[in-house]
């Protein structure tokens, strides 16, 4: 791409004071001030660990679009939020749990320009075994049932076209575990085009998907895909 347009960046946010400024640093400075007209739009998600104030803080430094919950409402709900305030017709998504690099944006905002939907996917992928088997059982069930072969359909980190979000979103709202991966499904199966970039990885700890509870989240996950499946091919 010759000329990047503003790009809005959306991050939701939950509890991660200790690297709560690292990471807004580096995406602001490393896209957001780079592309003239962006944003950064921070869903922050009811925290009581002091994140709120470290983002507080760092408004006063950089020009954030701060969504401030004072009660835990969610993930999901607070990721919709988000995307239905950005302005721009770029959208950037990136979780904040630090496991990606702000500097893979720009490999794959140079596939934007051909498709719809730029997914992340973790190259030579590290962390706990029993996640990376649930990423790649459940990335095989989205290949069997709906044609959608990824190698990490439920990435944090992507780019997206605003009339995507504008389409699809509302829609989305079977997956509890899986937003992303439902998302980009419905995408898919409204014709818009997805393709692949591989990413950087730094495995970070996830309370969500614990040891503990990963046969409950396998089970609710293999029951939403079969659910978003019936519904698709009853219309």
């Amino acid at each position: 791409m010759k000329k990047i347009p503003p790009i809005s960046l959306v991050m939701p946010m939950y509890n991660i004071a200790p690297i709560a400024e690292k990471v807004v640093t580096s995406y602001y400075r490393e896209v957001v001030a780079k592309i003239p007209g962006s944003e950064f739009v921070i869903a922050e998600d009811g925290s009581t660990d002091g994140t709120k104030e470290i983002l507080k803080r760092l408004a006063k430094k950089y020009p954030l679009k701060l969504i401030m919950g004072d009660k835990k409402k969610g993930y999901i709900r607070a990721v919709k939020d988000a995307f239905q305030l950005a302005r721009n017709d770029i959208i950037f998504f990136s979780d904040s749990d630090g496991e990606h690099d702000s500097k893979d944006f720009w490999k794959m905002i140079k596939l934007l320009p051909n498709n719809d939907l730029i997914v992340g996917y973790k190259k030579g992928r590290k962390g706990p075994f029993y996640r990376v088997l649930a990423s790649r059982v459940n990335n095989f069930l989205i290949g069997l049932l709906f044609g959608l072969w990824l190698r990490d359909a439920n990435c944090g980190f992507r780019v997206i076209r605003k009339k995507v979000i504008k389409d699809v979103l509302l829609g989305v709202h079977v997956s509890r575990y899986a937003f992303a991966a439902e998302f980009t499904i419905r995408a898919y199966k409204k014709g818009y085009r997805v393709v692949e970039c591989g990413v950087s990885h730094h495995p970070a700890r996830s309370s969500e998907f614990s040891a503990m509870k990963m046969p409950k989240v396998f089970v609710k996950q293999l029951y939403d895909l079969m659910k978003i499946k019936i519904e698709l091919w009853s219309k």
